[in-house]
């Protein structure tokens, strides 16, 4: 799409609309506080049941553009490609390019919105130009990134007090972070999974000297092998073998920095009968030999 000039409807406003600009002023002391200057507003809103919302940036924009549809229905178009937006679905626009956006005409949207920039934007921003599916679910904690959106908006609103902007930004980074680490941030209120986790690493810790099998601790847990693995994977991006080894591996290195045990019996106190076995896992997982280990720690 060609625009001569950026065009912004209902510049009345919206009933109930809140929104923010950082004053040129704050943003300079901004670039200066090395806490924020990598990730920060620069606008911050909220438009609630934005009817006849348009916004068209035929040169783009130099800052990262979120827009989150919390309810209701909007749309946006980058480079010529329009796309839907639902209710509970994000969009991060690149910075410079081409773009527009607005609400559904029927259902429009309420619709979160955040400029941000920096020099590690890149690096916190969830994925860019394209659909971001944050659907609710028994775990979503929608509502405590709502409250955090309202945090940054609140503290960036009394923006000649500094020390409440600062705030906004860290904010920032986990409001960003939630989003692109999305299943992390869902797994702090996983319960039963998460006790279920604490119970097996345990169970783990106590049986070192032992070989144990997946299938053994799905039986003792009452679960099943593949429910225990995706646990693992889920939470600790690891299967849970090798998360054994790992406990293994970190007791041995306490024997061999804390004790005078010959590492032949060390390999016996872990479940290792072959010495040599044991070296060479201790190795592949350390990167050097228990010997070599020992002196380097003494």
């Amino acid at each position: 799409m060609g625009y001569s000039s950026e065009i912004e409807s209902k510049k009345d406003g919206f009933i109930g609309e809140r929104m923010i600009y950082i004053p040129g002023i704050v943003k300079r002391k901004i670039l200066n506080d090395a806490r924020v200057c990598d990730l920060f507003i620069t606008h911050i809103g909220i438009f609630p049941e934005a009817q006849g919302h348009l916004r068209n940036r035929p040169l783009g924009c130099s800052q990262y553009i979120l827009l989150y549809c919390v309810e209701g229905e909007g749309w946006v178009e980058v480079d010529g490609k329009r796309q839907k937006i639902l209710a509970n679905q994000l969009f991060i626009i690149e910075p410079k390019k081409i773009s527009s956006y607005g609400a559904n005409s029927k259902k429009p949207w309420t619709n979160y919105w955040i400029h941000y920039t920096g020099d590690n934007a890149a690096i916190y921003s969830p994925a860019i130009n394209q659909i971001i599916d944050i659907q609710p679910c028994a775990n979503s904690r929608k509502e405590e990134r709502l409250l955090l959106f309202e945090e940054m908006l609140q503290n960036a609103s009394d923006y000649f007090n500094f020390e409440r902007v600062v705030y906004a930004n860290i904010c920032l980074k986990q409001f960003l972070t939630s989003i692109k680490y999305l299943n992390v941030y869902r797994a702090i209120n996983r319960e039963p999974e998460s006790d279920l986790l604490k119970n097996v690493i345990s169970f783990m810790k106590n049986n070192l000297h032992k070989n144990i099998r997946i299938s053994e601790i799905a039986e003792r847990f009452s679960c099943s092998n593949s429910n225990i693995y995706k646990i693992f994977k889920t939470n600790l991006d690891s299967s849970p073998l090798d998360f054994f080894i790992h406990l293994k591996m970190e007791r041995a290195r306490k024997y061999l920095m804390q004790t005078n045990l010959k590492v032949k019996e060390i390999g016996l106190k872990l479940g290792y009968e072959d010495p040599y076995y044991f070296s060479r896992v201790f190795a592949k997982h350390v990167g050097l030999s228990p010997g070599h280990f020992r002196r380097e720690e003494r």
